[in-house]
Parts: structure tokens; sequence; C-alpha cells
């Protein structure tokens, strides 16, 4: 996919980080913007901001909570109407849910991390993919599906366990839409990228927690106090949002199916992977000593 003017891209958890820098890098290459964030005052600030980055530079503001099935549907037939058809979605929308082990975890973090995490992509998959399969088949240029995943999708961190159950279930997910699609013979390809730390306000994600599914962790006080700071220890120096988006858009444009951005964080990725590896080869010596 080549990216230009004239494409439409829908973002959602536009309203910052993330969503925000790869609204403004697309913004420059004359894409147009549906800027979505369940933030209403953030997102309609984020919007003017761009607007005035790029004068004459197209961009609409879309409340809504990626969460609900419905909503992300009569987001979909909204965008349709207004702006024909979509070339690019963006699924960004995430939480980072609460520090600490899983058995003290509260039963309200699964719904609520997995529910934007997870559901959101599903949701946006859901509402947008029959639009960009049917413009496809009128003679449309083929698509592209970019699901933001996180490097704790292709690791294990520790006390961060729904966040990290979520960002795997991304990975697999992107990998298997990637096959479904291309079984039906459709050109739209699908990446997944897998950041480190970038510039964000993922620390703050609780502030849109729904009170709903409120909880709090039963995890101590003095080691929930070591385990961020641990945590804030490895949050120092992220990647800026103009860095992370100049590489994303480039691996969009090269069909990418796994986007990677930093390089420094790759050993921990592919040990994961000699775990897989040594398995491997135990069960194949088990086999032979059998």
């Amino acid at each position: 996919m080549k990216i230009g003017t004239g494409q439409v891209a829908v973002i959602t958890g536009g309203a910052s980080g993330i969503g925000f820098a790869l609204a403004k890098a697309l913004l420059a290459r004359g894409v147009t913007i549906a800027l979505v964030d369940i933030e209403a005052p953030a997102l309609n600030a984020a919007a003017e901001e761009l607007a005035a980055m790029q004068p004459g530079g197209s961009v609409a503001a879309f409340t809504a909570d990626v969460s609900d099935a419905a909503t992300m549907t009569a987001l979909a037939h909204e965008v349709a109407s207004r702006f024909g058809g979509v070339d690019l979605l963006v699924n960004n929308a995430g939480v980072g849910g609460l520090l600490g082990p899983v058995w003290d975890s509260h039963p309200n973090d699964w719904p609520w991390v997995f529910g934007v995490n997870v559901f959101g992509v599903v949701n946006g998959l859901r509402a947008f993919l029959p639009g960009m399969l049917a413009r496809e088949r009128a003679g449309h240029a083929a698509g592209h599906v970019l699901n933001v995943a996180s490097l704790a999708g292709l690791t294990a961190p520790p006390f961060l366990t729904a966040y990290t159950a979520s960002k795997h279930a991304v990975v697999g997910l992107s990998e298997s839409l990637a096959q479904e699609l291309a079984i039906v013979q459709s050109r739209i390809r699908v990446s997944a990228v897998c950041p480190g730390v970038v510039r964000s306000r993922i620390k703050e994600s609780v502030r849109n927690r729904p009170q709903a599914l409120a909880g709090q962790s039963r995890t101590p006080p003095e080691m929930l106090a070591r385990i961020e700071a641990a945590f804030a220890a490895q949050l120092e120096n992220p990647m800026e949002g103009e860095d992370f988006a100049a590489r994303v858009l480039a691996g969009i444009e090269a069909d990418e199916p796994l986007i990677l951005t930093h390089p420094e964080q790759n050993p921990h990725a592919l040990a994961r992977l000699e775990g897989v590896r040594a398995a491997v080869a135990r069960q194949a010596g088990d086999r032979q000593a059998a």
C-alpha cells in the first residue's frame, strides 16, 4: 500500500500518544483522518491541533467507545456516509491495566483490559472490514489494517498479566486475519505493530475505566511500590511519536506483517523464540530416545 492523498484512515485512540502521532504523519501525506477516541474534549482538541498543523488537511472527530460493538458499527456507517470508504484502519485504542501479580488482580481488570485491547480490535474489524472488502471488489485499491499490539505481545513481562495476555491476543488475531484475507483472495494486508515504550498517556489509562468495571488490586502496598518503581525505570526515555510513526508508515508501505520499532528490545523477543526452539529440540530428542 502506497500512502498518499485521497485516502481515508480511521484511527482509534487518536486523541493522544501513538494514535495522535500516526494521525500527524498520515495527515502530512495528504490522508483524510477520521479520528476516534472515547474522551470528547481531548479528541476535539487533538482534531483542532491537527487542523492547525496542516491547513487544508481534512480531519473529522468521532467520539466512540471501541469496546461497544454497536457503537463501532454505527461509527463505520457514519464514516462511510461522510467519506465514502476507508483505506487504512488503525486499531490503536488501548489501556495498560493495573500492576501486580495475577493472583491479586481484581476480576474486573480482565473485562476492562480485554474489552478495549482485544474486543476493541475485533469490533473495529467487524465494523470496517466488510466495507473495505466491498470497495476492493468494486475495483478500488486494496486497503490495509494496522493493529497496535506491543512488545508485550511477543514477550511475557511480569506483573502486567492482563495487558500482556491481551497483546498476545492481538498478535495472534492479526496473523489469523491475514490468513483469512489471503484465503478469500483479498489484497488487503494486515500489520501488527509491537512497539516498546513510546511517549503516550497509557500510564493514565485508568482515567477511562468504566465505573461498572472499577476494582482495586489486593497487592500489598510495599510490593506494589517496588513493582511501580521497576516499571517507572523501564518507561524512561520513551521513543518520540514522530519516530514511531515514521517506522510504522514505512512498515505499512512494505506490507510488513509484523512491525518492530525498538531494535534494542529485539533480543527479548528472540529469547522467547529460543525457548520454543529448545522445546522443539527436546521433543525431537525424546522421540529419538523412544
